[in-house]
């Protein structure tokens, strides 16, 4: 994130306040539709480029990847979400250029660092994991740097409500890299090989890092040199780590199956999975994106202690959840005789796990945008505990049920892991205080002393 500016941002964030959840989540939703279009197509000529062993080798090392972003990132994309939203309700303009500038530092550092290492791992162990699983690890190390002051920036966009700017990475990306997949596959495709298309998703990443860069260059968060930073490091640092740890535990819960499944599996089942999961994640498309819109406003809201609004929002993220994850995760499923036509025959002995994958979705999107609430309203030690008994179940589970079952077992675990998930953060919210103030004003409301919809 920047911590050049130019002018001040005008507190208090009445745009942000005011900013329609139709209006935002139609931006975020029809974003996400076109990454996620991208990201299939993209998915489906790598899979049918690859075969399944080069997809498992290009999975594994994107996997890994996206693994050690999360330890790069040291926390901050959320952090910034909180924030940025919060200073800039406040107005407090030098606590965020210092912000700015102190996130920055620290996500470089760290992630630079962490590039390094994986690049020394790869290089030694060169004969033990393979040449073109050692060369994609290599490559997509380069990636992490680049990603990690992304998602920061992106972060910080959507704390001042710039939702657009915020995520059109998401489907320029991926448009890019299926761009550049094909023409290498069509001119030549003994070419296309699992490190090539790694540094195919290199060039992806420049490319829409720098168009983020430009977009937080000329966004309200571009504070000019007049304005007096002030540290509060020890404020947000406590919340980073929090954010870390939750972070890293999420991955744990739910995305290291891939990697789990390469070592103990093989790279055929790591790549059967990874396109099974490709393709059961377009049924959250949907939570997700009302996510991008949802998380900044509880922030906002929440300092502002307008309660009734914020459960009003809670209630709308869930019923919208649902009302796209289940339809599409049934749509998916009734289409699976397709999806093995677009993937290839070597596929269609993953669709039992797509199956369960897309019940494992639709189980989760009962939660609604619960964990956001808990997130942006200092209750990180309860996502912790949750995400925590979530990632546990979901490791001990895989490795008991990888055995008999094979990848299958990995979508039996995930089942399992959202039930606990969704009952975790829906007790959590019960008891956070807006949700205690609901009670409250119910009881008033009921002893003729007071409205429900008072604040």
């Amino acid at each position: 994130m920047s911590a050049t500016c130019s002018a001040p941002i005008s507190p208090p964030t009445a745009a942000l306040r005011q900013q329609s959840l139709s209006r935002g989540g139609a931006i975020a939703l029809s974003v996400r539709i076109l990454g996620a279009g991208s990201m299939l197509l993209c998915h489906i000529v790598l899979a049918r480029s690859l075969g399944v062993t080069g997809f498992g080798e290009y999975a594994q090392a994107i996997t890994w990847f996206q693994v050690l972003c999360v330890i790069g990132k040291l926390g901050l994309d959320n952090t910034s979400l909180r924030y940025v939203s919060e200073y800039v309700t406040k107005g407090e303009t030098g606590k965020l250029r210092g912000f700015a500038k102190d996130s920055t530092r620290a996500s470089v550092f760290a992630s630079t660092i962490i590039m390094l290492c994986l690049i020394a791992i790869a290089w030694v162990f060169w004969n033990a994991i393979g040449e073109r699983l050692a060369s994609c690890l290599m490559i997509a190390a380069a990636m992490i740097p680049l990603v990690t002051l992304r998602q920061i920036q992106e972060a910080s966009l959507r704390g001042v409500g710039q939702l657009f700017n915020s995520q059109i990475s998401m489907a320029i990306w991926p448009l890019i890299l299926f761009v550049l997949a094909g023409i290498v596959w069509q001119i030549s495709p003994s070419s296309m090989t699992s490190p090539v298309a790694t540094f195919l998703q290199l060039i992806s990443v420049g490319i829409v890092s720098a168009i983020v860069y430009r977009f937080l260059r000329h966004s309200p968060l571009k504070l000019g040199d007049e304005t007096a930073m002030e540290t509060c490091r020890r404020q947000w640092t406590n919340s980073a780590v929090a954010f870390l740890v939750a972070e890293l535990l999420i991955v744990l819960k739910s995305r290291v199956c891939v990697a789990m499944a390469g070592i103990l599996l093989g790279r055929d089942s790591a790549g059967l999975y990874a396109a099974m999961e490709r393709f059961a994640d377009v049924s959250i498309l949907g939570g997700q994106s009302l996510g991008l819109v949802i998380a900044p406003q509880f922030a906002a809201l929440f300092a502002a202690g307008r309660y009734p609004e914020m459960r009003r929002l809670m209630r709308q993220g869930q019923i919208l959840g649902l009302a796209f994850t289940v339809p599409v995760a049934i749509v998916v499923a009734c289409l699976g005789d397709f999806v093995f036509v677009l993937l290839g025959t070597g596929y269609r002995e993953g669709w039992t796990t797509l199956v369960a994958l897309l019940v494992s979705a639709c189980i989760t999107s009962f939660a609604g945008p619960a964990a956001y609430v808990l997130q942006m309203t200092g209750r990180e030690r309860t996502m912790l505990v949750i995400t925590a008994a979530c990632a546990v179940s979901n490791i001990v589970l895989s490795l008991v049920l990888m055995g008999p079952f094979g990848i299958l077992g990995l979508g039996f675990s995930q089942i399992v892991t959202s039930l606990v998930w969704t009952i975790g953060v829906r007790l959590s919210l019960s008891q956070h205080p807006a949700w205690q103030h609901e009670t409250s004003e119910c009881a008033l409301t009921e002893s003729g002393f007071g409205s429900k919809d008072v604040p």
